[in-house]
């Protein structure tokens, strides 16, 4: 389950979650996550310099970090780091559910990583990148007490609207109802 102490990257190398990063996934994802399978790459998923250095994805399950912000525990680093890490790792809590990122994140039409919170909306009602920054501007508010790093900090003072919007998977983060429903356009 991850790595105990500080893990020290070399250009292009991966490496596995540290014990710290796991504690920050499990506040927000239980252990619906196999954490034992997420790497953590210190370079871009994309060939020939398409994916900016200052730029993650999480197409399978794992985490590319471009050069720039790759870093070797995020849960040593700022609030917005772990912000970011948290957003990253929805991704692969979506993935390791049977969403396809990959596809879905290739297409991107209609992503738009804005969200509306409103009572009876429930979190797979959300496309997969404004679940990623739901998620994370949740984790921001609730643990890190930090609502200068939400993507949408027009939220900052709805910790119970969070809380109704993320009821089901609170309750359950391992369920695939959770997951973005397949449609082309969500918001």
């Amino acid at each position: 389950m991850g790595q105990i102490g500080r893990f020290r990257s070399r250009k292009n190398e991966s490496r596995p979650l540290s014990a710290g990063e796991i504690a920050l996934a499990r506040l927000i994802f239980g252990d619906s996550i196999d954490y034992a399978c997420v790497k953590i790459h210190r370079r871009g998923y994309l060939w020939l310099g398409l994916q900016h250095a200052d730029v993650a994805m999480a197409p399978n399950g794992e985490i590319y970090f471009g050069r720039k912000c790759f870093k070797n525990d995020f849960s040593r680093e700022n609030a917005s780091s772990r912000h970011w890490f948290i957003h990253e790792m929805t991704h692969v809590w979506q993935h390791q559910l049977g969403y396809p990122v990959k596809w879905r994140g290739a297409i991107r039409i209609g992503l738009n990583y804005r969200y509306i919170l409103e009572p009876n909306r429930k979190l797979g009602s959300f496309n997969m990148e404004a679940q990623g920054d739901l998620l994370a501007d949740y984790f921001a508010l609730k643990f890190l007490r930090e609502p200068r790093v939400m993507a949408q900090p027009e939220y900052r003072d709805d910790i119970a609207l969070y809380e109704q919007v993320l009821r089901d998977f609170l309750k359950n983060p391992a369920s695939k109802a959770n997951l973005p429903r397949r449609r082309v356009f969500s918001v």
